[in-house]
C-alpha cells in the first residue's frame, strides 16, 4: 500500500488513486486538508464494494416489482403468456444488467 500527499495541492494518492482534499470551515475560514491514509483506504474499500451494492439494489427493486404480481401465480388464476414472459424477463434481468444505472437499463413493461 502506498500513500503520499502533495503538500501544495493537498491531493492524497493511495494505491495510485488520487483523492481530493476535504474542505474544513472554522470561524468562517475554509481550509483544505488532505485525506488521511485511513480515509483513503475507507474510500477504496467502499469503491470496491459498489458493484455488489448496485447488484443488490437491482435485485431488491426487481423483487419488489415481482411481488406486486405474485397474485397472478395463485393456483386459481390462469396466467397469460404475456404475464409469464414478463415475470421471466424480470427474473432474468440480472443476467443482462448488474446495476440500475447501466446504459440502456430498463425494466420490462408490465402487460396490460
Amino acid at each position: 500500500m502506498s500513500y503520499s500527499v502533495n503538500s501544495d495541492t493537498k491531493i492524497a494518492t493511495y494505491n495510485s488513486v488520487q483523492y481530493r482534499p476535504a474542505a474544513n470551515v472554522k470561524d468562517g475560514v475554509t481550509t483544505l486538508e488532505a485525506l488521511s491514509e485511513a480515509d483513503c483506504a475507507e474510500f477504496d474499500a467502499s469503491r470496491k464494494k459498489r458493484p455488489e451494492r448496485d447488484l443488490e439494489r437491482l435485485r431488491e427493486k426487481r423483487n419488489s416489482i415481482l411481488a406486486k404480481s405474485d397474485w397472478m401465480a395463485n393456483s386459481d388464476v390462469t396466467m397469460s403468456d404475456e404475464w409469464k414472459t414478463y415475470r421471466q424477463a424480470l427474473r432474468d434481468i440480472t443476467k443482462t444488467y448488474s446495476s440500475l444505472y447501466e446504459d440502456g437499463f430498463e425494466f420490462p413493461t408490465e402487460p396490460s
